[in-house]
């Protein structure tokens, strides 16, 4: 069974019969962009038609048989530029990076330097014997409180049992 005789390929004959080429281009009406009569993929199946009976180069509008070639220039191909992938950005960054990194280690051993100098400076040990009972009286202190919650905890849980019996 031929193609031409699909619903479809009747309906695109027949609007490229009555419009000829603008079947084939989207129109402009009030201002607004109405889509071609005939879309690109049923344009196409009428071409492929064409090619395969042998039709391909002249178009009878009477009958409906064949292709125009004029029609195939209607719809030209876009040219892209040939780029380079866009890649990630770890990629793309990664010279910066790197300078960047270099810039930094080379006044860093002296950063470091002037850090342990600081860090000393301020680590200064008290030695003396106040300093010392201090310490003891704060750790005194905190072994005190540990001490009071822990009986809190005890009298909570002998309550606790009491009222169970």
């Amino acid at each position: 069974m031929s193609s031409t005789t699909t619903p479809v390929m009747r309906s695109a004959l027949r609007k490229l019969c009555k419009f000829g080429e603008s079947a084939l281009k989207p129109q402009k009406v009030n201002d607004r962009w109405r889509p071609p009569l005939l879309n690109g993929r049923d344009a196409a199946r009428v071409r492929k038609d064409a090619l395969k009976t042998g039709t391909f180069g002249s178009f009878d509008a009477n009958t409906g048989v064949g292709w125009d070639p004029a029609w195939d220039l209607i719809k030209p191909r876009k040219i892209k530029p040939l780029r380079a992938p866009k890649g990630h950005k770890r990629e793309r960054t990664r010279e910066d990076r790197a300078v960047k990194i270099e810039k930094l280690l080379e006044g860093a051993d002296d950063k470091i330097e002037a850090y342990r100098k600081e860090f000393a400076e301020r680590k200064v040990k008290d030695e003396s014997l106040a300093y010392k009972m201090k310490q003891k009286m704060k750790e005194i202190e905190a072994m005190e409180k540990d001490m009071k919650n822990m009986r809190q905890k005890e009298r909570k849980n002998l309550k606790k049992s009491q009222k169970k019996r």
